[in-house]
C-alpha cells in the first residue's frame, strides 16, 4: 500500500513540475517597439533624455519577458540596453530582432524597411516602413514574399491598418482577430495630438491568443514616442 501511495505522489509531483514549462512552451511572446532614435534626445536635462528612456526600456523588457524582441529606430549604443539573456539575429542596424539565448533562430533577409528570421518554426518579419503609398506597397510586396505559411509581421508601419490591407498584405491583423480596439500607438513628443494606430501585428497560419499595448513609463513619462505592443501566439 505504501508503495502505491509513493508511486502516486511521484506521478503527481512529476505532473506538477512539468506543468509550468509545458504551458510556457505552448506560446511565443513577441514585443514590437519603436524606441525613437537616440540622437533626437541628447539633452541630459530634458524630460526625454535618451539614456533615461533606454534604462526604462530595459526595465520594461525585463517585465514583459518576451521570447522575441523586434525594435525599430535603433542606433548604437541604444541597442546595448537590451537586457542580458537575448542575442541579436540578423545584420540589420535600425530594426534588429533579438531572441532568447536559449531559443534556436535562423536569420533570413534584410532590407531597408524590414528584416526577417525564423524562431520556433515561425517566420518573424520586423518592419519599419514609411507612410508614402508607394513605400507601403513596396513593403507589403516584400513581406508577402517572405511568407512561409506560419508567419508574424510586426513593427512600425507608419500608416494605418486600412492602408496596409488595401496594399494587399496576405496576412490578418492580430488585433482585429482578437477583437481589440484600434488604440493609438503613436503620439509625437513635440505635438499634443495623436497620430493613430501605426504599429501593428499581422499573422498568417498562426493563432493569436493575447495582445496588449504597454503604457507604463517604467520610471519616465514615456519610454518613446511609440507605445510598445505585445502579442502572444499559440505554438
Amino acid at each position: 500500500m505504501m508503495k502505491v501511495i509513493a508511486m502516486l505522489l511521484g506521478a503527481a509531483l512529476s505532473v506538477s513540475s512539468a506543468g509550468p514549462s509545458a504551458q510556457a512552451d505552448k506560446t511565443l511572446r513577441i514585443l514590437s517597439f519603436n524606441i525613437r532614435e537616440w540622437t533626437r534626445d541628447r539633452d541630459e536635462s530634458g524630460e526625454h533624455y535618451w539614456r533615461k528612456r533606454m534604462e526604462a526600456m530595459q526595465r520594461m523588457i525585463e517585465d514583459v519577458d518576451p521570447d522575441v524582441i523586434c525594435l525599430q529606430e535603433v542606433l548604437p549604443p541604444a541597442g546595448g540596453y537590451v537586457p542580458d539573456g537575448y542575442r541579436r539575429v540578423g545584420v540589420g542596424v535600425s530594426h534588429p530582432i533579438y531572441v532568447r539565448e536559449s531559443m534556436k533562430a535562423s536569420k533570413h533577409s534584410f532590407a531597408i524597411f524590414w528584416e526577417a528570421c525564423t524562431v520556433a518554426g515561425i517566420r518573424i518579419v520586423n518592419v519599419h516602413s514609411r507612410w508614402e503609398k508607394e513605400v507601403v506597397e513596396r513593403t507589403v510586396r516584400q513581406v508577402n514574399g517572405q511568407l512561409t505559411g506560419r508567419d508574424v509581421a510586426c513593427g512600425d508601419w507608419n500608416t494605418g491598418l486600412r492602408s496596409i490591407e488595401s496594399a494587399g498584405l496576405q496576412m490578418q491583423s492580430a488585433r482585429t482577430m482578437l477583437g481589440e480596439p484600434e488604440t493609438d500607438t503613436f503620439a509625437n513628443f513635440t505635438k499634443a495630438q495623436s497620430h493613430g494606430a501605426i504599429d501593428h501585428f499581422f499573422v498568417n497560419g498562426v493563432t493569436p491568443v493575447a495582445y496588449r499595448m504597454v503604457t507604463d513609463g517604467y520610471g519616465v513619462s514615456r519610454i518613446s514616442d511609440h507605445w510598445p505592443i505585445v502579442l502572444e501566439i499559440s505554438l
